[in-house]
């Protein structure tokens, strides 16, 4: 690649950013094992835990594009059976997403679908976890989602967190004695609004 071409990808990314357009917000939501639009998806067996935190808005105007992150404590719990409640886990979560937003001519500041994905950085700062358990003090997880976009400001969304990284891992004693590990994998339905 030659100078010139270089410097006008970069001259084009800096205008981007500086046209973009900044929000914050707020944002609240919970994590379920399985997305069913019933009363099973906030049942005490569904839900996986809870999170809430602050969330940075970027929007390119025109051309829908866009990115978002945020800050986000996130609480997680795990069972190793149906009915025997193993451990909770606390973290801070730092998503990072790429963001399309189709803008709908005459209907864009009441309502606009979107769709976004990216990575999710979580970092452990409290556990009740058991003696055989350790669990990883950061791990990564991939999310890809859809939601919409009502009146500008409210933003309701459901994302599908995929495990990159190891969460955790436990020794199996009772069965096998073998090291298990575990990667984190769950819905997680939101609600933001963007100042």
């Amino acid at each position: 690649m030659n100078k010139k071409i270089i410097v006008s990808i970069l001259m084009a990314t800096i205008a981007l950013c500086v046209s973009a357009q900044a929000r914050i917000g707020i944002r609240g939501g919970i994590s379920v094992g399985k997305l069913s639009f019933d009363r099973e998806l906030v049942s005490s067996d569904n839900r996986a835990g809870y999170c809430g935190g602050l969330v940075l808005d970027l929007n390119i105007p025109v051309i829908g594009l866009g990115f978002e992150a945020s800050a986000m404590y996130t609480h997680r719990k795990n069972r190793l059976t149906d009915n025997e409640l193993v451990y909770k886990r606390h973290y801070i979560d730092i998503p990072v997403y790429a963001r399309y937003r189709l803008t709908i001519p005459g209907m864009s500041h009441v309502f606009a679908p979107i769709a976004f994905t990216g990575p999710s950085f979580s970092i452990l700062f409290s556990e009740n976890a058991p003696k055989n358990y350790k669990n990883s003090r950061t791990f990564l997880s991939w999310d890809v989602g859809g939601g919409v976009d009502l009146f500008n400001h409210l933003r309701l969304t459901a994302s599908y967190s995929i495990g990159i990284s190891k969460a955790m891992s436990y020794i199996n004693s009772e069965y096998t004695g073998k090291q298990v590990s575990g990667k984190d994998r769950c819905w997680t339905i939101s609600a933001a609004y963007l100042f």
